[in-house]
């Protein structure tokens, strides 16, 4: 008996001291980490947001539609050919692209077609939905150089700006994200990154998007022919 008692309290002092193998408790297994929103939102709209490369010049743009419409600003196809080129999100292929038209009474928006018949594209929604201010944005775009390709950031909406027709944030953006998508949570586009104060020096947090109600006017009347065929934003 006294052996038994021995063994017992033995082998609970080794057990005790990290010694003994006899009584591990399993090890749980770890859950793995959920994707975050900002991966959430980068893997849903990459794919459809391009890089538009011009003659002296490049910028962003995302496709809306499945049959190739692509939206930009203006201001980065301004004065470059009729036909530009656009990478695509893969960082290889590259597909000419026709400018459709521009904004007018100065809207820094332009709508560009890629004419590949039978092919479809991914695509970005436009938000339907109101933006507030505290909002979570991210924007994806080419900041700088190309090699900066489909870089994510992030930051909140900041302020709602003439009657609702711009977006103040303070998502990192820099020269080269013009005419990329400034999208929510859900990775709808919620405006088109157009102006950031300092970006050429260096992105101070204070920037502005078209919002996407201007966004859906103009695709509406450019794909009905109504657009400007010429840039109508000041140099």
């Amino acid at each position: 008996m006294k052996t038994k008692i021995l063994a017992t309290l033995l082998l609970a002092t080794l057990t005790c001291g990290g010694i003994s193998t006899a009584y591990l408790i399993p090890a749980i297994a770890k859950t793995p980490v959920a994707n975050t929103t900002a991966n959430r939102v980068y893997t849903t709209a990459n794919p459809a947001v391009v890089t538009i490369r011009g003659n002296s010049a490049w910028g962003s743009g995302f496709i809306i539609s499945a049959d190739g419409y692509v939206i930009t600003n203006a201001h980065v196809v301004k004065g470059q050919p009729a036909v530009v080129t656009l990478m695509m999100a893969d960082g290889k292929t590259e597909i000419p692209a026709d400018l459709v038209g521009f904004g007018k009474d100065g809207l820094d928006l332009a709508l560009l077609k890629i004419n590949r018949r039978g092919q479809k594209f991914p695509t970005v929604d436009l938000s339907q939905t109101t933006s507030r201010v505290g909002d979570n944005t991210y924007a994806i775009g080419t900041p700088f150089d190309e090699a900066f390709k489909n870089t994510l950031t992030t930051g909140i909406v900041s302020a709602i700006r003439a009657d609702g027709n711009y977006i103040q944030h303070n998502a990192n953006i820099n020269k080269g994200n013009s005419g990329g998508p400034l999208l929510n949570d859900r990775g709808e586009v919620i405006g088109v990154n157009t102006l950031g104060i300092g970006r050429d020096t260096g992105n101070i947090g204070l920037n502005l998007a078209i919002s996407a109600n201007l966004v859906r006017q103009f695709v509406s009347e450019a794909r009905q022919g109504k657009s400007s065929p010429v840039a109508t934003i000041d140099d």
